[in-house]
């Protein structure tokens, strides 16, 4: 993963320069970057997919999945894998402010994806200043 460049760029492009930078991993058909209460902060969406709901849908799950957690006791929540017939969804706590959300193809190497998002969570929160 290449650090975006902070030169010039405003915090969105760095954001969005991310985004492309996970693409590289391969098998990636969308991601996005979402705010803690489900506010599209940048997404690379292409075809019928819907932005905005998915950002909020995004941060309903991992809100759901911090109430379980603390339920259980077992800390908090790293990331969330949804398995589907068609791929995988990756939803991952970065900060207070970011959730980050990959959706793969069928074939992609989850493990590849997970270590790929948590090098880009690192890059997330220092543009974000947390």
């Amino acid at each position: 993963m290449v650090l975006p460049e902070e030169g010039n760029l405003t915090k969105s492009e760095q954001l969005e320069n991310i985004l492309k930078d996970i693409e590289l991993i391969g098998g990636i058909q969308a991601s996005s970057i979402v705010s803690k209460d489900g506010l599209m902060m940048v997404s690379d969406c292409t075809g019928n997919v819907d932005a905005k709901l998915i950002g909020a849908m995004v941060a309903m799950l991992i809100r759901s999945a911090n109430h379980v957690v603390e339920e259980l006791k077992k800390g908090g929540v790293e990331y969330l894998l949804l398995h589907t017939e068609l791929g995988d969804i990756l939803i991952m706590n970065v900060c207070s402010s970011a959730i980050l959300c990959v959706i793969t193809d069928k074939y992609e190497n989850v493990g590849l994806t997970i270590v790929g998002m948590k090098k880009a969570s690192v890059y997330i929160k220092n543009i974000l200043g947390e």
